[in-house]
């Protein structure tokens, strides 16, 4: 049984190797669904340009779609300038939060946790952005496109949160008292 591991182990190997592979994944998805979007988008009005004239989008509305797109495509500059609106600073990196002299192998298993977080928090600000796109598309009445912008923007939030997560269990120790 020496050459074994445990649990704690596996789970920390897991989050170190999913970290980078995973946050990675979703912000090379963002590019590419920028990308497709924008080039989708513009290629539609163009196509109701000729086929219909005078049923093409708004400037507006164009700018709009524009600016998600780019969004999507600097992804990691979008997560660090809604990270520093709370005084928090954005890292990729894996957390080494819990003191693993003073909790041992458990702070090494809250830690590989708290990294996972971080990589699901990536993904949840992808999901975030694609349902503050998804609004806009046409046909949305507008219930549907104003609970695609609040889901959006509750995802969002989430991510930035998760993705932060030293930052927020630190103000949370502080606002409690416990620190």
């Amino acid at each position: 049984m020496g050459g074994s591991l445990d649990g704690i182990t596996m789970l920390s190997n897991l989050a170190s190797g999913l970290l980078s592979a995973g946050i990675n994944l979703a912000l090379t998805l963002g590019v590419l669904f920028a990308v497709l979007g924008a080039s989708g988008y513009l290629a539609r009005q163009s196509w109701l340009a000729r086929k219909i004239p005078g049923q093409t989008a708004s400037a507006g509305s164009t700018v709009a779609w524009i600016l998600l797109c780019g969004c999507l495509a600097g992804l990691d500059q979008l997560i660090g300038a809604a990270a520093r609106q709370v005084g928090w600073q954005v890292s990729f990196d894996a957390i080494s939060y819990v003191d693993t002299g003073t909790f041992g192998q458990g702070a090494v298993a809250a830690n590989a946790l708290l990294t996972l977080l971080r990589m699901i928090g990536v993904w949840f600000v992808l999901a975030g952005v694609r349902l503050w796109m998804r609004s806009r598309k046409d046909g949305h009445t507008g219930l549907t496109a104003g609970n695609d912008m609040n889901s959006g923007t509750t995802k969002f939030a989430i991510g930035i949160a998760m993705i932060c997560n030293p930052y927020l269990l630190d103000a949370l120790r502080k606002t409690l008292g416990l620190l």
